[in-house]
């Protein structure tokens, strides 16, 4: 497998956390929705290359039925194998009834230790402020654990991240994170003017334009955003892009890890880099 490129941010002395990233059922070639899939492997090889310490995993859009349970539990596998680098996200589709997804998420939550759930709206066809999708936050609340929402132009209108509104007011108390920041453009303004409105609503970077980081870091400030990559070769992108946002080094350090660490009450375990990156002795 060729070399990921690599970043310009390389051995910070902070912890570095990819705060949403998608991985394949193992036991498919690839994703029945998004059509692409990627192995523990893969991940690891790049978050070493671009000198990620931590990476947080969920499944893809198109376990969209009882057997993400499955992979689930690769997940937690994963994070087993490799202890305070990876850690879990669950993702239970709600259209699968408020029962089996309250039982799912108190599974990952409790026995799992994952440590935020996804809302699906585009892979999933969820209305944000329907029943079931109320059901969906109840879970999460029920289980302490922070919901992230995919927003965007592509699964529209329920990707719209002013849907959302309803949501931040009727549960306060609830980390709501906007997955891609609005989008690449179209819907990242609104997301950013949330954001500024709701203080529980907090912004991930992927996909967002540098120029719409920057202006989110200004407005709403660097402590509710969250830098993330989704796929291995949005790595060095996703790191790239905090690193020409004239953030301080201060900002720097909490968008690209401890804001995640502090939201998700991750035990990151920080790499050395300089020993990883020295030469094995003859």
């Amino acid at each position: 497998m060729p070399g990921f490129p690599q970043a310009g941010v390389a051995m910070a002395d902070y912890p570095v956390v990819n705060a949403h990233h998608h991985i394949g059922n193992e036991e498919a070639d690839q994703d029945r929705v998004f059509e692409w899939s990627e192995s523990v492997a893969q991940i690891i090889d790049a978050m070493d290359e671009n000198q990620v310490d931590a990476s947080m995993l969920m499944p893809l859009g198109g376990e969209n039925d009882r057997g993400v349970t499955d992979v689930h539990d690769q997940i937690y596998e994963a994070t087993q194998a490799y202890p305070g680098r990876l850690f879990g996200i669950a993702a239970p589709n709600p259209h699968l009834g408020t029962e089996f997804v309250h039982e799912e998420m108190t599974r990952t939550a409790q026995e799992l230790d994952f440590k935020y759930a996804k809302l699906h709206t585009l892979a999933w066809g969820v209305d944000p402020t329907s029943d079931i999708a109320y059901d969906f936050y109840d879970a999460a609340v029920d289980n302490d654990m922070p919901v992230m929402v995919h927003t965007g132009p592509h699964g529209m209108p329920f990707s719209i991240p002013g849907m959302l509104m309803p949501v931040a007011e009727d549960y306060p108390d609830l980390p709501i994170v906007l997955a891609h920041m609005g989008g690449a453009y179209t819907l990242t303004q609104e997301a950013i003017l949330m954001a500024e409105r709701y203080d529980n609503i907090y912004l991930d970077t992927t996909l967002a334009l540098n120029m719409y980081i920057r202006r989110a870091m200004e407005d709403v400030g660097a402590d509710r955003l969250l830098m993330a990559a989704e796929h291995s070769t949005n790595i060095p992108v996703a790191l790239e892009k905090i690193n020409c946002i004239g953030a301080d080094e201060e900002q720097k350090a909490k968008i690209l890890g401890q804001n995640a660490i502090d939201l998700y009450d991750l035990d990151v375990a920080k790499q050395d880099w300089d020993e990883k990156a020295a030469p094995a002795d003859d």
